[in-house]
């Protein structure tokens, strides 16, 4: 099968029929990834609980590397490893 990346963009919050809250968009996204081979979305498609059970033809960025993405300004690259960051702040 030929590969072709796909991206899915759901809204959140917008009663969407497919999507619009955290992760209930997760059957629609395997169902492209299966169907393209290569599926580029953004977090708010999959919920936190189901990262680590993703089907590997998925991938995810945050939406302002995914906006840059699709109008041609970045290429992205898979990783084996991926840092996360935490910053805590506090008033007091």
């Amino acid at each position: 099968m030929r590969t072709l990346p796909t991206i899915f963009i759901v809204p959140t919050g917008i009663g969407c029929e497919i999507g619009g809250f955290a992760g209930d968009a997760i059957p629609a996204a395997k169902l492209l990834a299966a169907s393209t081979g290569c599926l580029i979305t953004h977090p708010n498609v999959m919920n936190g609980g189901s990262l680590s059970t993703v089907d590997e033809r998925i991938f995810y960025v945050e939406g302002y590397s995914l906006d840059k993405f699709a109008r041609g300004e970045i290429g992205l690259k898979k990783v084996n490893q991926q840092r996360i960051g935490i910053i805590f702040d506090s008033r007091y």
